[in-house]
């Protein structure tokens, strides 16, 4: 998971923070609080969240019966981020999944730290693409290119390599294609990062007009579908 999903929080300690999670699961295994949890993870950007069931706290462990969704993306991502109503403040919870078992839906998480998830506070919903689109960005003379990498209803992240200087909120206008339909979106230059791959990510804003905003809605509910897919044919597979 990276970095704008979520974003760890100290409460009291490493330690005192892990025991006291650990606690909560106990005290709802126990019945002494209501069974009140859910795991969430984000699948190519699309929000993947169930319930599940506990079947035992032993240490610093927790095993669950989980969604077979759920078991996979554990399996390929090895952690996973827990909202429940117990925790500290409404903080969330980070942990890692120290087993998974993707036929029996059975995972033993441990490792927990609390942590803002940043991700729900999101204006709109963001899908990565895996195909490589084209995208340039125009001002003037200058001219970023790249692919894209997600996007949402109000913004883009596009790999380039390498990006002229450009100044934070620097109007233009972002060329693509979408479904086979080419458009002309107005943005704004957020921010360029390294991407940890020798390349750098670019962030923009974007205002689509109608006509773009529905091409756009209509293509990351197809994303959501086709991940949605993907992740029923990998279960299969299993």
């Amino acid at each position: 998971m990276k970095a704008d999903i979520y974003h760890l929080v100290t409460v009291n300690d490493g330690t005192s923070d892990n025991a006291a999670i650990v606690q909560i699961f106990s005290d709802m295994a126990a019945n002494r609080l209501k069974r009140d949890f859910s795991l969430l993870n984000y699948y190519d950007e699309v929000p993947v969240s169930y319930g599940s069931t506990i079947v035992g706290v032993e240490g610093d462990s927790v095993e669950l019966k989980v969604h077979e969704h759920q078991a996979l993306i554990l399996k390929q991502d090895n952690n996973a981020l827990i909202k429940c109503p117990h925790f500290h403040n409404d903080l969330g919870v980070h942990c890692y999944a120290s087993y998974v078992n993707v036929a029996k839906k059975t995972v033993i998480l441990h490792k927990f730290s609390y942590a803002q998830i940043r991700a729900e506070r999101r204006e709109a919903v963001r899908v990565r693409v895996r195909d490589p689109l084209p995208v340039k960005f125009t001002y003037g003379d200058v001219v970023i290119e790249g692919n894209l990498v997600d996007i949402s209803g109000s913004g883009v992240s596009i790999h380039a390599d390498p990006v002229p200087a450009t100044d934070t909120d620097q109007g233009g206008v972002l060329h693509l294609a979408l479904a086979g339909t080419a458009l002309k979106i107005p943005g704004t230059f957020v921010r360029a990062t390294a991407d940890g791959n020798g390349g750098t990510t670019c962030i923009f804003q974007i205002k689509p007009d109608p006509r773009a905003d529905t091409i756009i809605g209509r293509f990351i509910y197809q994303r959501q579908v086709e991940i949605i897919q993907q992740l029923k044919d990998e279960v299969a597979v299993e």
